[in-house]
């Protein structure tokens, strides 16, 4: 069973599940994730070159790193 634990310090919140270091492999991008990904990609990168860049990445995430990114979009924080 994994259980999804959010601990949050002064850089901001930090993401870990555990026991994923055990887990043989790690659980990649959901079509749901990739699908919210995509529409704020969309919504809040106007530079052509960039969105693409950033569309090209989301098969390489893990669902970690999605959750992440999402949360990055959601509160502004993206880079």
């Amino acid at each position: 069973m994994n259980t999804n634990t959010i601990v949050a310090t002064a850089d901001g919140p930090r993401r870990s599940y555990w026991p994923s270091r055990y887990l043989e492999e790690t659980p990649m991008i959901t079509q749901s994730q990739k699908e919210r990904l995509t529409a704020l990609i969309y919504l809040h990168i106007f530079e052509d070159h960039e969105r693409e860049l950033r569309l090209s990445e989301l098969e390489d995430l893990t669902q970690a790193d999605a959750d992440y990114a999402l949360y990055q979009f959601l509160t502004g924080q993206w880079s």
